[in-house]
């Protein structure tokens, strides 16, 4: 076989893929229209009190969230204070 062949094999086994992908994405879409039907991405069975206890969820996540990262932060600098204050100790000394 020569180049040639080489590449026109290539080119035709890079398309048989690429129809493949697009196959396989338009499954996976058909699949996620049938789960989710509505307008606003839910699934179809959510009732407004699942919405209500669903935003009330969020709400306490992201607030757990937040206050992790503030106490983060707050120990990150106090080892900063602590390492710069040992430092300062060390070199005045």
């Amino acid at each position: 076989m020569s180049f040639a062949g080489f590449v026109f094999d290539m080119i035709r086994r890079d398309k048989e893929n690429r129809d493949m992908r697009n196959l396989r994405r338009e499954r996976h879409n058909q699949r996620l229209d049938k789960l989710y039907e509505g307008s606003n991405g839910m699934p179809r069975n959510t009732t407004a009190e699942d919405m209500d206890e669903i935003i009330q969820l969020t709400k306490k996540k992201e607030q757990s969230e937040q206050n992790y990262i503030v106490k983060m932060m707050f120990i990150f600098l106090g080892i900063c204070i602590l390492a710069a204050s040992i430092l300062v100790l060390i070199f005045i000394i």
